[in-house]
């Protein structure tokens, strides 16, 4: 059965292959070619490169008519939904919104249920809510996929460093707090935790492979 995503029924996917502009005003305004309307974003080609909108910070879509025939065919991810183009852009350079002060770029170390772990240009790790996502353009760029021996070497030398920064975090948090040590036994808390532990230290073990 057919999945019909309300762009679709708003009917936007008319406007495939024409010259649009997204939202009318801001730092969010975006004008581009349109060229796909996927569950819940659309796919517009820009100037800049090829620009993933969150449906849910779509105020309106303007049509300015059939784009020209010179901006041939453009390759983009094809994914179900949003998170899963953010997730198949992890370990890429993006640049998450459009502009204004929200704007930030850098490599997707993580993507997690809720939030992106992102690796800024100063080697910065920040945490971005997934809801506060309104774009994403990929810009090609990605990590190295592999080093010499001595970047290999000095990457597990840093490993058990971080390893160890961890254990000597979590020893002193558990004696800071008498009731907290309850709380920590639930599942729920447990896991969540152990995985923005591992997400916070797979982005530290990216900061060390970013290409200069």
């Amino acid at each position: 059965m057919a999945l019909f995503s309300p762009l679709q029924f708003a009917g936007y996917g008319r406007f495939i292959g024409h010259k649009v502009k997204i939202n009318r005003g801001g730092p969010e305004s975006i004008t581009g070619v349109l060229l796909a309307v996927r569950c819940d974003y659309l796919v517009v080609k820009t100037k800049e490169g090829i620009v993933y909108v969150n449906s849910d910070h779509v105020k309106s879509v303007t049509d300015l008519g059939a784009a020209s025939r010179s901006t041939g065919h453009s390759r983009f991810i094809n994914a179900f939904d949003f998170k899963g183009v953010l997730r198949h852009l992890q370990y890429h350079f993006v640049q998450i919104n459009w502009g204004g002060p929200e704007k930030i770029a850098g490599f997707v170390a993580n993507v997690g249920i809720n939030s992106l772990i992102l690796l800024d240009k100063k080697k910065d790790i920040t945490e971005i809510p997934l809801f506060h996502i309104k774009t994403v353009l990929a810009t090609g760029a990605t990590m190295k996929s592999g080093g010499d021996k001595k970047d290999d070497k000095k990457d597990k030398k840093d490993d058990k460093k971080d390893k160890k920064d961890d254990k000597k975090n979590k020893s002193s948090g558990s004696k800071s707090g008498g009731g907290g040590s309850a709380a920590s036994k639930s599942g729920g808390s447990k896991s969540g935790g152990a995985k923005q532990a591992a997400a916070v230290q797979n982005a530290r073990r990216l900061r060390r492979k970013v290409k200069r």
